[in-house]
């Protein structure tokens, strides 16, 4: 059977080994590893299953490599608890006690993952604070002096799994290469599991977490924090920035601009209060909502709705913001000046019948899709008044879901302790 091996005979050597596997689980593994290798999982399922009747060790291993692969977690640890001593097996146990949220597995087993052979993987977990007594729950005081004194603001990163972890060191690496990182540092992630937070995370639905869980933590210091699950649809909830774990830097980038004060640009829903009503104060760097006609003298209109643009200084005097319309004056820089900085149609009130949105130039950026470039006039805007139009801290959003649950003075404490200047 090996010299048909050999001899590149493969359909002789799977025929024999078929026959000879319910009595070698060797030949039973070999089988496996090979349909595996073509990509045909059925069949390499069915050939490790006989290799571990027969007692083999590696079969287990690399069956339950798969049933990870394929999200069938509860077949896994039956099948490498026997082996537990393998270090392998370990480090794939730790791999699922870290998507369960399995912190009694996690703590059981430390020791004998630091002697592991590979004691780069324990030293990875202990980076991510995996190990961390700051699991135990303890309420939040007042911020500690340990942010970052190289940029304005701090976002602490989490994930609930291995992969969500290291796809955070790889983003982080990104966006260390983007303007605004100058600005925003992203912390080292910490990991944090998935049933402590529970999440709400389909995967076309907006992800939705429980934030009163950030109580618990005593080991965040910085303004924001950035929540990376397995799955779902990427959004900022105030000082919260939620991720799917696959999600690109170009969607990192896009979601961080909306904690300094940047407005998404493509149509908001009909509801949104954005798009209620003309602004009555500037509220973000990048757009104003406002009425599309007006009535008047067009040098005093100006200088009026200029008072409600974040971006005037850097509008030209010899740029027109207004256009003579068929019943008065037209809300607008007409197209001949779209290489200046002026006052342009932006989508964010599309469906809105009472409003409209403006924007500082007429390309499209980052904030209408997440495959374009961050402008750098919106870099320029922002240090116009960089500590304007910023989200709220994350306690903002735990003293949310702590009105919502009728404790309404416990909700006032996290306010008033944590508030960030």
């Amino acid at each position: 059977m090996a010299q048909f091996r050999a001899a590149g005979n493969k359909n002789a050597w799977v025929h024999l080994a078929q026959l000879h596997a319910h009595k070698s689980p060797n030949t039973a593994f070999q089988l496996g590893e090979y349909f595996l290798s073509r990509n045909n999982k059925r069949s390499a399922v069915i050939w490790f299953k006989t290799a571990i009747r027969q007692k083999h060790s590696e079969a287990r291993l690399a069956l339950a490599n798969i049933y990870f692969e394929s999200q069938q977690y509860l077949a896994i640890k039956p099948l490498l608890l026997p082996i537990i001593t393998n270090d392998n097996a370990l480090a794939l146990l730790y791999k699922l006690a870290l998507h369960q949220g399995d912190l009694n597995f996690i703590d059981k087993y430390k020791s004998q993952l630091a002697k592991a052979t590979d004691a780069d993987f324990y030293r990875e977990l202990v980076h991510y604070s995996v190990f961390n007594d700051t699991l135990e729950e303890k309420k939040i005081g007042t911020r500690s002096s340990s942010s970052s004194a190289t940029c304005l603001f701090e976002v602490q990163l989490f994930a609930t799994n291995l992969a969500g972890l290291r796809h955070a060191v790889a983003l982080i690496s990104s966006f260390e290469q983007h303007r605004l990182s100058e600005y925003i540092c992203l912390a080292p992630p910490k990991y944090i599991p998935s049933k402590t937070i529970n999440c709400q995370n389909e995967i076309s639905k907006h992800i939705n977490c429980n934030a009163r869980v950030w109580l618990t933590r005593k080991d965040v210091s910085s303004r924001y924090i950035g929540l990376i699950v397995e799955q779902g649809a990427a959004n900022v909830d105030n000082g919260i920035m939620y991720l799917d774990q696959h999600d690109t830097i170009d969607v990192l980038v896009h979601e961080l601009s909306h904690f300094i004060g940047f407005l998404d640009e493509y149509p908001l829903s009909k509801q949104h209060q954005v798009c209620q009503k003309a602004q009555e104060t500037p509220f973000a760097h990048n757009l104003v909502i406002l009425d599309k006609n007006y009535q008047g003298n067009r040098k005093v209109l100006r200088e009026h709705i200029l008072s409600q643009i974040p971006w005037r200084d850097l509008i030209k005097d010899s740029t027109p913001i207004l256009s003579q319309g068929n019943n008065g004056w037209q809300l607008a820089t007409p197209r001949e000046f779209n290489d200046q900085v002026g006052v342009f149609e932006a989508d964010t009130c599309f469906y809105s019948s009472h409003v409209q949105a403006f924007k500082p130039i007429a390309r499209r950026t980052k904030l209408e899709y997440f495959e374009l470039t961050f402008p750098e006039i919106y870099e320029r805007i922002f240090l116009l008044a960089p500590r304007q139009y910023l989200m709220p801290s994350y306690h903002y959003n735990i003293s949310q879901d702590l009105v919502e649950q009728g404790e309404l003075s416990d909700a006032i404490e996290v306010l008033q302790t944590t508030l960030f200047d």
